[in-house]
Order: C-alpha cells, then sequence, then structure tokens
C-alpha cells in the first residue's frame, strides 16, 4: 500500500477543542454537511469522550463507516493514527478528500463490505474499532464482514459501537400506532422508495440482542452494553418533560452504547450459512 504524505497537526488537548476546530472548517468549507454535523455535535461529544476513557491516544483506529470524515477528524486531532473506510460516494467527494489529506487520514473505498476482502495485509493492526451509527444500516449476512475486523484487530482490541435502542418508548409507539391501523411493520413503503439502500434503519436492536449477537460471532468477545439518551431536547416542554421521566429508566433511553472488547484470539466461531446448491453433499 502507497506511503501516504503526512502533515504536522495541531494537537487538542479536550474533544470540545477538537469540536470547536472541526466546526470551523466545517462551516469554512460550506460543503452541504453543516446541518449535519450540527444535528450530531452532541453524540461527537459523547462518544469521543467515552473512546477517550475505552481506548486513550496514542493508537491506531479505524472508523467504519467514515461519512464525512467528522469523527475521524476529531479522533485525528485527538492524536490517533486514524483509518476510514467508506462507500465511494463518500471517500471520492472533493472535500471529504480535501479532509483525509489534512488530517493525515488514510479513508480506503470499501463499496462492498459483505464479501470481507477489505484492507489486505493489516490484520491484528487496529487497537480500537468505531462502528458508530452504522450496525442499523446493515443489509446482508454480517459474518464475512465481521471475520474480516476480528482479523483486523489486534490481539487486545476493541470495538467502539452506537446505535439507537429499538426499544425506546417512541419507536414501540410508533410501531403499535401502525399495527392498531393496519399500516404494517417496518419501514413504510415511501420510506424505500424515496431514500438510498444504506441511508434506512433496517434493523434496529436492544441491549440484549447487542450481546448475544457479538457472542455468537465468537467467544473471544466480550461485551457490555449501556443505554444513553440523546433526544431529550425538544420545544415542546410537555414533550420534552415526558421524554426526562422515561429517560429516567435506563431500558427506555434512545441510544445504545457497546464496549467490544477481544480477550485474545482463539478462533471466530460464526459460520456462513449455505444453500442446498452449496452445500458439500449436494448433488451436480
Amino acid at each position: 500500500m502507497a506511503a501516504q504524505e503526512t502533515h504536522a497537526l495541531p494537537r487538542c488537548s479536550t474533544v470540545v477543542e477538537a469540536i470547536n476546530v472541526l466546526s470551523e472548517l466545517v462551516e469554512r468549507q460550506n460543503a452541504g454537511d453543516a446541518p449535519y454535523f450540527r444535528g450530531q455535535r452532541a453524540r461527537y461529544l459523547r462518544s469521543l469522550k467515552r473512546v477517550e476513557e475505552i481506548r486513550p491516544a496514542p493508537c491506531r483506529a479505524l472508523d467504519i463507516g467514515s461519512h464525512y470524515l467528522h469523527q475521524s477528524v476529531l479522533l485525528s486531532l485527538l492524536g490517533y493514527e486514524v483509518w476510514g473506510i467508506d462507500v465511494e460516494l463518500f471517500t471520492t467527494a472533493g472535500f471529504v478528500a480535501e479532509r483525509s489529506k489534512t488530517f493525515n487520514i488514510r479513508n480506503m473505498t470499501v463499496n462492498v463490505l459483505e464479501n470481507g476482502d477489505f484492507l489486505k495485509g493489516q490484520e491484528d493492526f487496529f487497537d480500537l474499532v468505531l462502528f458508530t451509527e452504522t450496525i442499523e444500516h446493515i443489509t446482508f449476512n454480517p459474518i464475512r464482514f465481521w471475520r474480516r475486523v476480528y482479523e483486523l484487530l489486534s490481539p487486545k482490541g476493541t470495538i467502539y459501537l452506537t446505535t439507537p435502542n429499538s426499544l425506546r418508548p417512541a419507536a414501540l409507539a410508533r410501531t403499535l400506532f401502525n399495527m392498531a391501523t393496519f399500516r404494517g411493520i417496518g419501514l413504510p413503503v415511501e420510506e424505500i422508495f424515496q431514500n438510498v439502500t444504506y441511508g434506512h434503519h433496517w434493523k434496529e436492536y436492544s441491549a440484549r440482542e447487542i450481546q448475544k449477537y457479538f457472542r455468537m460471532l465468537s467467544n473471544d468477545f466480550g461485551v457490555e452494553t449501556s443505554w444513553y439518551s440523546s433526544e431529550l431536547a425538544d420545544n415542546n416542554q410537555l414533550k420534552r418533560a415526558i421524554k426526562g421521566i422515561l429517560a429516567a429508566v435506563p431500558c427506555f433511553r434512545s441510544d445504545l452504547e457497546a464496549v467490544i472488547r477481544l480477550s485474545g484470539k482463539t478462533g471466530f466461531s460464526a459460520r456462513i450459512p449455505q444453500l442446498p446448491m452449496h452445500s458439500s453433499g449436494a448433488q451436480k
């Protein structure tokens, strides 16, 4: 893999300082991602503080689903060696490529994650893998993908994951309303037609499901889950009060965090499902 030209970067001592630097950059570039950044700013603040607690710099971090490089830039400013992967639509955007170069981020194009054939030669390389607000968008069988992530992680590596909590009251109420009015369950047809495939939340998870998910992949994964709230702000006082009351109950909070730690590497146990014609005993 060709070496990337590196630049001397300012080192930020706090996450708040790094976010302010990124905010100025986003506004200056005026590339269209400013509304998204503003909407996610509080999440970035929380997530990066947690990452610093869980796996402080210096370490090698892989940001899967690097998107506009917001999170990757913040990691770089905080002293991490950062790699990112995403689909070509994002990695080749001019302003994203500029950020990648400016902040020494190796941002790689991977259009098909399902095959698990990305980042060849980087086995046992990453101390930290970030998979934030991404697992709910997966539309394929994830076993090959996670097997590759397992290979890329160092023997004591860590995965940091955030995702919406499927058991948050708003989601449950919406499902019950759709059932009661015979609208159906899951994504509305309009959303399927009006959005790109990876924009949908195809499957949201509960804390128990996340724990089961990673334990089925490998016994080497130790999984810790917790809940937090990112939806407390609301202009309506009544709604804000109700959200605050519900957030007092951890399992009703809007979001999930999972910290998945490797205890070593004794083997990846999940097996890829086979169709009948692909089994060894099938007749030719």
